[in-house]
């Protein structure tokens, strides 16, 4: 096996171990007795320890090498599912998400960086959107296995994660077998902030954050709130489909990266964010239905819909920032995404969940994210033609 492809094997088997927990959050909820709030707590304190780390972390591998910073993640994740195998309370079950956090922002940047490291100069490219399409694939494959594992093995809040553990063994030997791609190391500071370069700011904030908002809200509510959604107002008893939610959102986003890969930016955030807040509807309407079949080719629809808009997002970030600055608009991206998408904006819907009930919270979030859509599509994108006339037109 080629250099590339054991760094992608590796890459693909750390996602895998950060949403394992997906389909097991409703078996947490029922044993512990927490509320809807709660259970979006489970990605806000990912997302709390992923962004600094982030930020930081995926500096150090300039300064010390790329191995030592992956093989330091990998064993925090390993600290974190050995953690979880254990059972704890509602704290430790916390804790936890943030160690998977702090251990996914030094891992995913890092390891991208390595795999493209790895690739031949012509291929780099090519290398760099593969890594961006594993990481979502592998986030899916995480809580479809989880949700396989709780239904048909033993233990199912503990089979997860210490099969995960063999995972993440094979991960680190994979690493530790590689060469160091990092030769010259850099002196420079390490820094915790966000830059957009001036003459990009107004597409950031009209497009970039909202559009990357939304679709990490979708996310985040179909990894959190909908396998309890399933279980709670769709009387779903079987685990596997219980993960299917948070392995098709993942997945078919993507799988439309991967289909749809010719399409421009403006078109791409246009007709994804269009797509998702329709297709929610569809998770809506699924509980007076009583249809787990509806629910989950709604969240499917969806996700794809968000891989657009993802997709849209990066490709948007390299075109209108000259090389100089372009990691710093895209790092600036992921950031937005994530702390748009999977926090206080999450946290409202988990408390509208406990005030008003989860299929009516779910309504409230269809019509929002819809007039959020349309002010970005209306307002938002015609910034993009202003700034650069080539992307209004698709090429």
């Amino acid at each position: 096996m080629s250099r590339v492809w054991r760094t992608w094997l590796a890459l693909v088997l750390f996602a895998i171990g950060t949403s394992l927990i997906t389909p097991l959050i409703p078996i947490y909820k029922e044993n512990l007795g927490f509320d809807d709030t709660v259970v979006t707590l489970f990605l806000v304190c990912y997302v709390a320890a992923l962004v600094p780390s982030m930020l930081t972390l995926g500096q150090l591998s300039d300064r010390v090498g790329r191995k030592g910073v992956l093989i330091g993640a990998l064993l925090t994740l390993a600290t974190a599912q050995i953690y979880l195998a254990t059972e704890p309370g509602l704290g430790g079950l916390l804790v936890s998400r943030g160690l998977q956090g702090l251990a996914t922002g030094a891992f995913f940047g890092t390891c991208t960086a390595f795999l493209v490291d790895a690739a031949p100069p012509t291929r780099r490219t090519w290398v760099a959107v593969l890594a961006s399409i594993s990481v979502r694939g592998g986030l899916g494959l995480g809580p479809g296995l989880g949700g396989i594992f709780a239904e048909y093995l033993p233990n199912p809040l503990r089979t997860p994660f210490l099969f995960h553990l063999g995972a993440i063994a094979l991960a680190i030997v994979l690493i530790a077998t590689l060469p160091e791609t990092v030769t010259v190391r850099s002196h420079r500071k390490l820094t915790l902030r966000l830059e957009v370069p001036p003459e990009d700011r107004r597409v950031f904030w009209t497009v970039l954050v909202p559009s990357g908002m939304l679709f990490s809200l979708f996310d985040g509510v179909c990894l959190s709130l909908i396998p309890v959604f399933e279980v709670r107002e769709l009387h779903v008893t079987n685990y596997a489909l219980v993960g299917a939610a948070g392995f098709l959102v993942l997945v078919s986003g993507a799988a439309s990266q991967i289909i749809f890969r010719r399409l421009s930016p403006s078109p791409a955030i246009t007709w994804g964010l269009g797509i998702a807040s329709a297709a929610f509807i569809g998770v809506v309407i699924g509980a007076p239905l009583g249809s787990p079949a509806i629910v989950l080719v709604a969240v499917a629809i969806t996700g794809g819909a968000c891989g657009l808009v993802f997709k849209g997002g990066i490709d948007l970030c390299t075109r209108i920032a000259p090389q100089a600055d372009r990691g710093k608009l895209i790092s600036s991206y992921y950031v937005a995404c994530y702390l748009g998408g999977f926090s206080i904006p999450l946290l409202i819907v988990g408390v509208l969940a406990d005030l008003i009930g989860l299929t009516a919270a779910l309504g409230v979030l269809t019509c929002v994210a819809a007039l959020a859509s349309v002010w970005t599509i209306v307002v938002g994108l015609p910034s993009v033609a202003q700034l650069a006339p080539e992307d209004a037109s698709g090429a």
